[in-house]
């Protein structure tokens, strides 16, 4: 294949493995671009697309003349209309899988900093306080605290970051329960993980554990009568889209004790706002979109987009399929006289 194009858009910085790119043959041309028109401009004559969080709409997918795969290189794809891009016959893939192990991590490493309290027993020590098992303060620090082993982690999604946290908190006892209404039953036994509906994993777990992609379904899919029905001890814990969690009512819920505190990665609006009433609780732990991150993972991402823009450039399916439902569209405007693989 000849004079094939991929473009960038990325605003924030993506460190490409240009050998990749340069062994395909191809050019990668990055502009930043954070409108519609910007990415109409660069995009429309483009034969691949990379993008991170800039607006791939129904407008500018209309627009693409020549695309046959738009590549997000992150985990999240709400900035990409996946519908107008499947009607279009244009492929769309994300970086799956790519931060599995970090994003379990740091799922783990927030239950166990609230389990046993470590932000507090932080300031406690930086106060001059040391050991405190007696009287009131005692009650106030340490109020619940229990082991681990046995209490109940709640998936509510259960991809590829679930099924890998799966495996760590049964490692260290803990009995996992997950919704997912896109995943057979038989899946989730399989890996000895109970299926529960929503309300019943939420009435039951003492964390909650969010791994859904935003979509209009999953949007404030939890809000305050979702939190009035956890237990007053349990903890929430974020790691996939803040738009996921209606923050105000998480407030509410927090401030009035529905719920005992909440581990939050990623927020509504990012960079987080100095006015978010969140940031006032000390209930509540954020890490700043950063559970993605490794070094490992960054090598990862930087091979990541020239090797799917290879197996679509050969005539094989991306890694990271996100709209498989294309198949038959993408065909009949592409590969007419060409076998998928």
């Amino acid at each position: 294949m000849t004079n094939f194009k991929v473009i960038s858009t990325s605003t924030v910085p993506i460190v490409f493995d240009r050998e990749g790119f340069v062994k395909l043959g191809v050019d990668l041309i990055e502009k930043p671009s954070h409108t519609e028109d910007e990415v109409i401009s660069l995009a429309h004559d483009a034969d691949a697309a990379i993008t991170m969080d800039e607006p791939f709409t129904k407008r500018v997918i209309t627009n693409l003349k020549s695309c046959q795969l738009i590549f997000t290189a992150k985990a999240g794809y709400d900035n990409i209309d996946v519908a107008a891009a499947t009607e279009a016959g244009i492929c769309v893939a994300n970086a799956s899988g790519y931060s599995s192990d970090e994003v379990s991590d740091h799922v783990m490493a927030l239950l166990l900093t609230f389990a046993r309290r470590i932000i507090g027993l932080n300031k406690m020590v930086r106060e001059g306080k040391w050991q405190i098992f007696h009287g009131p303060e005692m009650q106030k620090m340490w109020k619940g605290t229990s082991r681990i082993r046995w209490k109940i982690l709640g998936l509510i999604g259960f991809g590829s970051i679930a099924r890998v946290l799966t495996s760590k908190a049964s490692g260290l006892g803990l009995r996992v329960l997950a919704y997912d209404p896109y995943v057979p039953p038989d899946d989730m036994k399989k890996m000895g993980v109970e299926p529960v509906g929503l309300g019943q994993l939420l009435r039951q777990s003492d964390f909650v554990s969010l791994h859904v992609p935003l979509t209009p379904q999953t949007q404030h899919m939890l809000g305050l009568e979702q939190f009035k029905l956890m237990k007053p001890t349990a903890y929430l814990i974020n790691t996939s889209r803040g738009k996921v969690v209606d923050e105000e009512a998480l407030y509410i819920a927090l401030t009035r004790g529905y719920i005992t505190g909440a581990g939050l990665d990623v927020l509504e609006t990012e960079p987080a706002r100095m006015d978010n009433p969140l940031l006032k609780l000390d209930s509540v732990l954020f890490t700043g979109h950063s559970a993605h991150y490794s070094d490992q993972v960054w090598t990862e991402m930087s091979r990541r987009p020239a090797e799917e823009v290879g197996r679509i450039m050969s005539g094989e399916w991306p890694i990271g399929w996100i709209n498989p439902q294309v198949e038959a569209k993408f065909i009949k405007r592409w590969r007419k006289s060409k076998a998928i693989a």
